[in-house]
């Protein structure tokens, strides 16, 4: 029987993408013909072959092709179930990928769990209803650094000997890298490395709306560090400036009175006011 690589990874967490990545630029991995990989206008990347299926549940049959290369399945748990009772039963001794959801790639997984795997929009979710002022931009706002503050979703790292931890923020940070380092963590040897860089930077564009909360983070952290006046009304995104809001509170271990600042900032100096 063929050798099985499970990748593990919650709603929106790219599996699909890594599927391809490990199918096309592993040497090791069965490789069906004709594979190629065109990102859709919400940047999925499911017309990649699932040529084994897609493991939901227990009545999963896996189908393998006759193949003495390893075999990939894409294990897709959702976002409210990252455990592997069932899993381990099914497939006994397979090396489990689980995609980690980090703390800061958060807002990423967030978007895309929204809009690629329950196909709505990130403003149709969380809405408070019962509160008299809900439909107000500033209360909007609110509702997700609550949301934020009371995450309720896992996928941390698991150190089970058969699990291969992939952290989802060094794939936004650095694709290549990390898919590189992926390969030879299997063992495997990379094929292909113009061509997987390539594909990376694709990924990358095809991906930047999710990715833009994370990169304006950081830049906003490293000004308030550094006691920089960065402008910052270029953010009009509400579930952004939620988010934003959420890091501050986290930072600076305060709460952003939400009517006084219902018109969100101008800059990060506005921001330094809540640093003791």
């Amino acid at each position: 029987m063929s050798k099985v690589t499970l990748i593990s990874y919650p709603s929106g967490g790219f599996g699909h993408f890594i599927f391809h990545v490990l199918t096309e630029f592993a040497e090791e991995t069965y490789k069906p013909s004709d594979n190629k990989l065109a990102f859709s206008s919400t940047g999925n990347s499911h017309g990649t072959k699932t040529y084994s299926g897609i493991y939901r549940d227990e009545q999963y049959n896996l189908t393998i092709p006759n193949t003495d290369k390893t075999v990939l399945v894409l294990c897709d748990n959702g976002i409210n179930n990252d455990g592997y009772a069932e899993i381990n039963a099914k497939f006994a001794d397979a090396c489990i990928v689980r995609v980690t959801i980090d703390t800061a790639v958060r807002p990423i997984i967030y978007q895309t769990c929204v809009v690629k795997a329950m196909q709505t929009t990130v403003d149709s979710q969380f809405t408070m209803a019962n509160w008299s002022d809900a439909d107000e931009d500033y209360a909007k706002r609110e509702n997700y650094t609550l949301f934020y503050h009371n995450w309720p979703f896992g996928w941390q790292a698991d150190n089970s000997p058969n699990i291969l931890n992939f952290s989802l923020e060094g794939l936004v940070r650095d694709p290549f890298t990390a898919l590189i380092v992926l390969i030879q963590q299997l063992g495997m040897t990379i094929c292909h490395r113009q061509q997987l860089y390539d594909l990376c930077v694709e990924w990358q564009q095809a991906n930047a709306v999710y990715f833009a909360v994370y990169h304006d983070w950081n830049k906003i952290e490293q000004a308030l560090d550094s006691n920089q006046d960065l402008a910052v009304d270029h953010i009009i995104d509400l579930h952004e400036q939620g988010y934003i809001n959420y890091c501050l509170e986290q930072k600076f271990n305060c709460t952003i009175p939400v009517y006084d600042y219902r018109d969100w900032f101008k800059t990060t100096k506005e921001m330094l006011v809540f640093k003791s």
